[in-house]
């Protein structure tokens, strides 16, 4: 298993971006100038009724309020109606939480974990990093887990002897997700000029230049467990994914460019079923990419951008 670290700005997927949308990508994150801001402060999550068995991990693993934040990301990105139907009548939603143990680098003390909900099939792998990049004399680490992967495939019939099994009221934890299930925070102002000097510098593109015309970008929600910037440009139909190991909101990561960037078009990239193009990473399903579109559409943010032209007398709106 690759302990998943990023190591300088990179663009997977396809043919990525190409200059020109990395420079209306780029016009729209600068013109941006609002603070962080939120829709709703989130609810406390309720814990109500937990019980904790099995082998020990750390003990935020098993903290009802960090579970249910996980649950609340997987619910937004991953979850639909069959996953929630066939809950019904269920008393207590069991996670089984362990540690995996991963081959990794000299010096590498980071820390991986798997949490399993088997009533709705799915495992979500969380890391807490702490490595040094020798090349950047750069430190990756981080006080938090956050989520690195979800997965519906390969969940075990049982726990394993590994497991921590944790109970947590499923209705007390239902209420909590419909409360909060459009409340938004976006990125800030700092966030986002980060974002588009990393874009145009990965692009080669001089990062100060501004590409004309009327641009249209739509942010998803942050997250408070996944350390990740969705972003979707409405005029090149193009979603965009920023990651890294180290808080985006670092400055380490900006100054040393610790941060992965992936794109795919909405239309050339997207197909019924992965099994269409089995061994590529390059494409999305319908479903994948409806719930990207979800969140960065109905639930996100809109900017919109006029630069000015180049031609003579061309003024910004």
């Amino acid at each position: 298993m690759s302990n998943g670290k990023t190591t300088g700005v990179r663009r997977v997927g396809g043919r990525g971006m190409s200059p020109s949308i990395g420079g209306v990508l780029a016009a729209l994150l600068v013109a941006v100038a609002c603070p962080c801001r939120s829709e709703a402060q989130p609810a406390e999550p309720q814990a109500g009724s937990v019980t904790v068995t099995g082998a020990d991990v750390p003990a935020v693993l098993t903290d009802a309020t960090f579970l249910q934040e996980v649950v609340r990301h997987v619910y937004r990105w991953h979850l639909d109606e069959n996953d929630v139907d066939r809950l019904s009548g269920t008393q207590d939603f069991p996670f089984w939480v362990r540690m995996l143990d991963v081959s990794l680098d000299a010096g590498d003390h980071s820390q991986m974990a798997e949490i399993v909900m088997p009533l709705v099939g799915t495992t979500v792998t969380v890391k807490k990093p702490d490595y040094r990049i020798a090349e950047l004399d750069l430190v990756v680490t981080s006080g938090v887990f956050r989520v690195t992967h979800v997965s519906k495939i390969g969940i075990p019939d049982a726990p394993l002897p590994a497991h921590q099994v944790v109970n947590v009221n499923y209705a007390e934890m239902k209420a909590y997700l419909f409360r909060t299930r459009t409340e938004s925070a976006f990125p800030d102002a700092a966030l986002l000029e980060r974002l588009r000097v990393a874009v145009r510098r990965e692009l080669g593109l001089p990062p100060d230049e501004r590409t004309p015309g009327r641009h249209i970008v739509h942010m998803a929600p942050l997250s408070p467990v996944a350390n990740e910037v969705w972003v979707y440009l409405e005029n090149d139909q193009q979603l965009v994914r920023f990651a890294s190991d180290i808080d985006l909101t670092n400055p380490a990561v900006w100054a040393h460019e610790s941060l992965m960037v992936r794109a795919w078009n909405a239309r050339r990239q997207v197909v019924t079923s992965l099994d269409e193009v089995a061994g590529s990473n390059a494409f999305m399903t319908r479903d994948q990419i409806g719930r990207a579109l979800y969140n960065c559409i109905v639930l996100g943010q809109r900017v919109e951008i006029n630069n000015p032209s180049e031609a003579p007398g061309g003024a910004a709106e």
